[in-house]
């Protein structure tokens, strides 16, 4: 597999009740929904599924070109790349907070990493290419903004068979990645049309709560667990619209949903064990807070968060030992040793520095991202 990073974003937006990527079945039992209460209408929801992922007029006839459909899908990937991104991979900017249409990402020139994911998705059914995107695990980055904790996401996309090398005859697939810091070589959650709505409306429903706006908030996360009942994000945000309204109960049935539906609950446990607190339900709150810690202690990419905030707090010797047990419990993670020479260099350990970069070389065979990186590290302050 072939990768791609281009401009730095960060990736899809939740709340305190915001999950992993789902896998477990839908529970049968009917939701708690109070559009009553919430003053609810489809209408407050004014984006469709064709409205999201149709390509600007603009880029459309720049991609429709007989000249550019004559090419080979090689050649396709990389006019697209260059089209969209520009050739220093640097053209879009990133905009926190804010999740956009295909044709608004392209007007605006900036989008989240969910808006530039669609827009490239997009382009690529205009040319005609087998692309799929997908749903990437990386470490959870917290943020508070107000009242709100605010957990990025990541996706991405994949072109399939979209690389040929000349020395092998096989095509490979491309994956076209929006943040170079949390970029993976591991396939992520394929994700389908109806996945990627979901987590569109998820993220403009949290952007209304963010803002008070209540009933757009309600539409918009009723909206995305209709699209993909499977995803369990919206169901723990939805809970924390609940909760504020006082629906404790319906609140907790919903987070309790997410939970079942994560791949990692750490954050609708974590909701959850508030709002037992916040009653009164001691008990109940300690058995969930031992499932958190136990799930932490085990968990890689949550020792590669806090190695990542230790870092970007200058706690040099606190992110190398976040970071070491990261690598304890993992095999075949380069990003961890990629982080492990950035701190190693900084604490002013360059022989670790270096024997890290050597397992980053062996381990991906990317002779440029090596190089880079010895750059970054050798333009250090020291």
């Amino acid at each position: 597999m072939i990768r791609y990073a281009l401009a730095a974003v960060i990736c899809v937006l939740g709340l305190a009740g915001l999950a992993g990527c789902a896998s477990a079945p839908v529970a049968p039992a009917p939701l708690p929904w109070q559009d009553q209460a919430f003053e609810y209408s489809p209408a407050l929801v004014t984006v469709g599924k064709n409205e999201l992922f149709r390509a600007d007029p603009e880029l459309t006839a720049l991609l429709a070109s007989p000249r550019v459909q004559e090419m080979t899908t090689p050649q396709r990937l990389k006019h697209l790349l260059a089209l969209i991104f520009g050739e220093d991979r640097q053209r879009f900017g990133y905009a926190a907070g804010h999740s956009t249409t295909a044709a608004e990402t392209w007007r605006n020139g900036r989008g989240d990493c969910l808006s530039l994911t669609v827009m490239t998705y997009s382009a690529a059914r205009v040319l005609g290419m087998a692309v799929q995107t997908q749903e990437v695990r990386a470490p959870a980055v917290f943020d508070r903004r107000g009242q709100l904790d605010v957990v990025n996401q990541h996706v991405n996309v994949m072109f399939l068979r979209a690389h040929r090398d000349l020395r092998d005859a096989e095509a490979r697939d491309v994956v076209v990645d929006f943040d170079p810091d949390f970029a993976s070589r591991r396939p992520g959650s394929p994700l389908t049309e109806d996945g990627l709505l979901a987590r569109y409306y998820n993220n403009v429903a949290a952007e209304h709560l963010g803002k008070g706006r209540r009933a757009l908030a309600y539409a918009h996360f009723k909206a995305a667990i209709e699209a993909d009942p499977s995803y369990a994000a919206p169901y723990g945000n939805l809970a924390v619209l609940y909760r504020d309204a006082g629906l404790l109960a319906q609140a907790e049935e919903l987070l309790h949903r997410a939970i079942a539906l994560a791949d990692t609950a750490d954050v609708p446990l974590h909701t959850l064990h508030q709002l037992l607190m916040e009653q009164g339900r001691t008990a109940e709150a300690q058995r969930f807070a031992r499932r958190i810690e136990a799930g932490r202690a085990r968990d890689p990419y949550h020792w590669i968060g806090m190695g990542l905030r230790h870092l970007n707090d200058g706690e040099i010797r606190q992110a190398i030992g976040a970071l070491e047990t990261a690598k304890e419990l993992t095999s075949g993670f380069d990003e961890i040793h990629r982080y492990l020479a950035l701190a190693y260099a900084r604490n002013g350990e360059p022989t670790k520095a270096r024997d890290e970069l050597a397992r980053v070389a062996s381990m991906t065979g990317d002779a440029r991202l090596v190089s880079k990186l010895k750059r970054k590290l050798r333009d250090m302050p020291q």
